[in-house]
């Protein structure tokens, strides 16, 4: 089973917007798929949409027979990479990640605290302002746990399962995938980073080939994992 998390900066999107993108995985990788209708953070609250989501990876974990499979993959694109990996650490603190076969993030943001690359961004980047999504972490971070407000590249990695990291050239956070893949191939050596030249962020979601080869690879990584 995989167990996606929509992007949008914590504040913008639905569940109901993946519906394209998950149902290639499931029919290409034969496998059941569920993207997280999660309660947008409303009000800078990115505390209790963490909180949603921790709940319900924990829930879907504890009760994986009853979807009739036995192993999981978590993925998000941008904040809901954050979200993922959040989930995925309070897996791994209440020892119930032993089912999690693989982690799979595009565009994906771990640091609250702004990367080099964001904070070097010349605003003018595309899908992404630097500046608006600057301000963005400083309003919601503040609402996190102090342990959670500097994001999960400042987190203990170990013990985690086998991870894809997929940026894009052009994103201005590409740094988040990018030193997230360099820590957690350090603490478990299993970790795969591929930055697509020319991408800008979310173009994994556009209509041209660049984005159809980026999908396709990442489905045959998930078809690799849930083989194993």
């Amino acid at each position: 089973m995989l167990l996606h998390f929509h992007g949008g900066a914590w504040v913008m999107g639905a569940a109901r917007l993946e519906d394209r993108l998950v149902a290639r995985i499931a029919c290409d990788c034969n496998m059941l798929v569920a993207a997280v209708n999660f309660p947008n953070a409303i009000n800078d609250d990115l505390a209790s949409t963490t909180q949603e989501c921790v709940a319900t990876t924990t829930w879907v974990v504890r009760n994986l027979k009853s979807f009739g499979v036995d192993g999981l993959i978590l993925s998000g694109e941008s904040s809901g990479a954050h979200l993922a990996m959040e989930s995925l650490l309070s897996l791994r603190s209440a020892s119930i990640q032993g089912s999690v076969r693989g982690f799979y993030a595009v565009c994906g943001a771990f640091d609250l605290e702004g990367s080099k690359s964001l904070r070097a961004s010349s605003g003018k980047a595309l899908l992404i302002d630097a500046p608006s999504a600057l301000a963005n972490l400083g309003r919601l971070a503040p609402s996190l746990p102090v342990d959670l407000r500097r994001g999960p590249l400042h987190a203990d990695l170990q013990d985690l399962p086998s991870a894809l990291f997929i940026a894009g050239g052009l994103d201005p956070i590409s740094d988040d995938s990018i030193n997230m893949h360099d820590r957690w191939d350090q603490t478990n050596g299993n970790a795969h980073l591929v930055v697509v030249p020319e991408g800008p962020h979310g173009f994994n979601r556009m209509p041209t080939r660049l984005a159809g080869k980026t999908n396709a690879f990442g489905r045959q990584w998930i078809g690799k994992h849930i083989a194993n």
